[in-house]
């Protein structure tokens, strides 16, 4: 078996690894001790989380045993949501699975079905206190807590691009990370802690007209197209994500999207959803526009920038705004570059700014970010973002203040399934927002330390 790992600068669709068999894991309320609060309580939770993590270690170990040869050990440096494509296949979406193909010379069958998924948990300490955590971090959002954060599993078709093409996708997303990113029309349970929702769930389509590189359809629910950051765990870079991602990008929207693979590494991208981090089901009174705009800067693929911008009525963020507008308009520009075979790095900027919000008429928002990744080892990754977000009129957090954040950490590859992310992160704001949800008292700083685990299958 083949196991793939993301590079840099192509949207990536979630099949890294084939699995024959998935199991569920039962809800975690059935876990819960029958005395929380008690010594013997405490040390159950301990317990339990401690053989959850062993077992998980050992079937990626077993896993590990069960690879072939030419598995590669030492994946290189990742940022984000992104692989780097073939030369001619810059910006299109590909598929990581082995006999999936985007080179128009293997004749390799596509397969019919490809099935993958991963789990995700963590334990999140932060010096603010325990229990839900206002503003930040996301979507590590409890302190002094474990989280099953994602169990996931996906089914897909891929493309060829060759030819004309047809397949799917479809993603079932469950845990504490699906209770946070539901939107309109999914499924809603109301556990913070363990949530289940389809997550995406598309047709595709490759016609081989117009270019040479040809035009893809998409229609259905995918992820967003803006911002490098992905809620999939095995293509983020960190446990916690930035601002900018949460409060001003993230979705799951339902809708249409072309592409134009154009000459020159060109790709022309335009979309037409139902607002934002929908399932089927119009948010807002009106249909969202989106035009994306990508090409490689160099004929050695190593430098890459994206343009994107979107208008309509509640287009951007994985809920309603706390102060919601009728027509948002988001502008975000990005630029991702591999210095060397080691470090790659991104900036993006973020502009957006909502209108006739109540009692304000234009809410504003905007921020900067940078991500640095530099392969220490050929199984270890050194991190850096730094980050700055400015609410202006609190129509995005709540908060009509500015955010500061400084996250660093590693990312550990001990086999090819499984990865340990250790972070540390601090969190700065212009006035105290910083705390548990059950607190009155608030903070104008945070820091929080994270261990992540994620299992890919």
């Amino acid at each position: 078996m083949t196991f793939g790992w993301p590079l840099l600068n192509a949207r990536v669709s979630m099949s890294t690894q084939a699995a024959k068999t998935c199991r569920t894991l039962p809800p975690i309320e059935r876990w819960r001790p029958a005395f929380p609060g008690s010594k013997v309580g405490r040390a159950f939770g301990a317990a339990r989380r401690l053989a959850i993590m062993a077992l998980l270690t050992a079937l990626a170990l077993q896993g590990n045993r069960a690879a072939a040869d030419d598995s590669p050990l030492a994946p290189p440096a990742t940022i984000g949501n992104t692989l780097e494509a073939a030369p001619g296949e810059a910006g299109r979406e590909v598929s990581l699975f082995p006999l999936a193909t985007t080179n128009p010379d293997d004749a390799r069958p596509r397969p019919a079905l490809c099935v993958s998924g991963w789990a995700d948990m963590g334990y999140t300490s932060s010096s603010s206190g325990s229990g839900r955590l206002a503003v930040a971090p996301q979507m590590n959002r409890f302190g002094n807590e474990f989280l099953f954060n994602q169990l996931a599993l996906t089914f897909e078709r891929p493309l060829r691009y060759d030819e004309f093409s047809c397949g799917y996708y479809l993603q079932l997303f469950n845990g504490a990370d699906a209770s946070t990113l539901q939107g309109d029309g999914d499924i809603k349970n109301g556990n913070p802690r363990f949530g289940t929702t389809v997550r995406q769930a598309r047709l595709q389509f490759h016609l081989p007209v117009v270019s040479d590189g040809g035009v893809d359809v998409v229609v259905g629910r995918q992820g967003s197209l803006m911002g490098y950051e992905s809620y999939m765990a095995p293509l983020r870079n960190f446990y916690s994500v930035s601002y900018q991602w949460f409060y001003a990008e993230d979705g799951a929207d339902t809708g249409c999207w072309a592409t134009l693979h154009g000459a020159d590494g060109w790709d022309y991208t335009y979309g037409v959803y139902l607002g934002s981090n929908t399932f089927f089901t119009l948010n807002g009174n009106a249909p969202t526009h989106e035009l994306q705009i990508k090409r490689w800067l160099d004929a050695e693929h190593k430098f890459y920038h994206c343009a994107t911008l979107v208008v309509g009525d509640q287009a951007v963020g994985k809920t309603i705004a706390v102060l919601p507008g009728n027509l948002a308009t988001v502008l975000e520009w990005r630029i991702q570059a591999a210095f060397s075979d080691r470090w790659t790095q991104v900036f993006q900027a973020n502009i957006g700014w909502d209108q006739d919000v109540r009692f304000l008429g234009t809410g504003r928002w905007h921020g900067m970010l940078t991500n640095s990744v530099y392969q220490l080892q050929p199984r270890l990754d050194g991190q850096l973002r730094i980050e700055w977000f400015d609410d202006v009129n609190g129509t995005r957090t709540g908060r009509a203040t500015d955010y500061v954040a400084i996250t660093t950490g590693l990312a550990a590859r001990l086999t090819p399934r499984l990865t340990l992310r250790p972070e540390l992160r601090g969190d700065f704001a212009g006035k105290p927002v910083f705390g548990p949800l059950d607190s009155l008292a608030r903070q104008r700083s945070q820091l929080t330390a994270a261990l992540e685990c994620v299992l890919t299958f």
